[in-house]
């Protein structure tokens, strides 16, 4: 329902006494409310309680609703009151207009048809579960599509193909917001019989193993997102690039081949395919980190929002 406030007297409802409106501007939309409680209830005292409009002042508008329409709209017939022809035909078609006057003040937020995601595929691993449980329990009808590249994602963004974006870039253009998450700590992943799986190395003796590169998106200028991995990998002498984590994971299980993830990935990674997770005695200076992209147009949507909200918690609680 349209929210109704308090009149007190005649003054809140200025109208000229004309007998037809030829502007809208000229017409108090109140009196559109007073009118289809008069004539959905045909009595005075119970219409002007329904918009909490005193019963003098309820009578009052009728009377001017009267002087509008030129029309008696209610007459008495024994002990209540009947509508008019007028008010008859006059009815529904108010009745229609504050509904749709309902519908343009509603707030409550539109799910959209579809929500796609892009971030690097070990991250579409471990959260693309929990997203799809989220837009089951807040928006039934929206199908989440996790797209797991970020090539081309900043103008996918702009263009609305894409709804947010998991991933890194040197700054966020105008139009775009950006929430750095905080690191999270890492892990290497080898094959059970690996030297590095005692964890007695150094983060830099370990360029003497083949390194792995996740994709060939390797760039990190401005306007280009990338995933966070390439900061960690040890720079080695021998660098493989394979398309996606599953492929990397069965490289090491057959080669002397490392690669350092974010720590959740890794131990699923290690449970899944029985590789082993392994620490350096000297780290990578910083953790794996990761930034949430998202443009303006959706910046105040609240399922939008919902999602950001439930991602940064994932990855927080996670890390």
């Amino acid at each position: 329902m349209v929210e109704h406030r308090p009149i007190d007297s005649l003054s809140d409802l200025q109208l000229d006494d004309i007998a037809e409106v030829q502007d809208l501007g000229e017409f108090d939309l109140n009196l559109l409310v007073v009118l289809a409680a008069l004539l959905r209830r045909r009595n005075i005292t119970h219409a002007g309680q329904d918009v909490r409009l005193s019963q003098p002042a309820a009578s009052r508008a009728l009377t001017r609703l009267r002087a509008i329409y030129d029309d008696e709209l209610l007459v008495k017939a024994n002990r209540a009151f009947d509508r008019t022809p007028l008010a008859e035909a006059l009815f529904p078609k108010v009745t229609s207009a504050l509904g749709d006057i309902d519908g343009i003040l509603d707030r409550t937020p539109l799910a959209p048809e579809r929500f796609i995601l892009a971030m690097p595929d070990h991250q579409a691993l471990l959260l693309s579960g929990h997203l799809v449980n989220y837009f089951r329990e807040v928006a039934p009808g929206t199908v989440f599509l996790p797209l797991t590249r970020l090539s081309n994602a900043l103008p996918q963004l702009e263009s609305g193909k894409i709804d947010l974006i998991l991933g890194n870039m040197a700054d966020a253009p105008p139009g775009f917001f950006r929430r750095a998450l905080p690191p999270a700590p890492v892990l290497g992943l080898c094959h059970p019989e690996h030297p590095a799986a005692a964890g007695r190395l150094s983060h830099a003796d370990l360029g003497r193993f083949l390194s792995v590169r996740i994709g060939s998106n390797t760039q990190t200028g401005f306007g280009d997102v990338h995933d966070g991995l390439e900061d960690l990998r040890p720079r080695s002498r021998e660098t493989l690039t394979v398309p996606d984590i599953q492929t990397a994971a069965q490289l090491l299980l057959g080669t002397n081949a490392i690669l350092m993830l974010p720590a959740r990935a890794a131990r699923y990674l290690a449970d899944r395919y029985g590789l082993v997770t392994f620490t350096t005695k000297s780290p990578p200076t910083t953790g794996y980190q990761i930034s949430l992209l998202w443009h303006e147009r959706n910046h105040r949507d609240v399922i939008h929002a919902g999602v950001r909200s439930m991602m940064a918690s994932l990855m927080i609680e996670g890390g």
